[in-house]
């Protein structure tokens, strides 16, 4: 019995009883040109940027006051800077 288990001891676990699973087959070999087979979900992709605490508080607050998401303010951010600086 464990050090802690003073009282009484734990009743004994039944066995679990799991069915065989079939494995899928392994996929094709690698070529020599691919290293990665992943598919593109979406056309969303991850945006990693330093930006000040203020900046980011500032993002954050206008999500929560507009009821939006950050991507959709920054989407709208570039659509106005490129209208003021043109389109790159």
């Amino acid at each position: 019995m464990a050090k802690g288990l003073s009282i009484a001891e734990p009743p004994p676990r039944r066995p679990v009883q799991v069915e065989p699973v079939e494995m899928p087959a392994p996929p094709a070999a690698v070529t020599a040109g691919e290293k990665f087979s992943q598919v593109r979900e979406s056309e969303m992709v991850q945006f990693n940027k330093r930006v000040p605490r203020g900046v980011a508080d500032g993002y954050e607050m206008l999500a929560i006051r507009t009821r939006r998401k950050v991507p959709q303010l920054l989407a709208e951010g570039l659509a106005l800077l490129q209208e003021r600086y043109g389109r790159v």
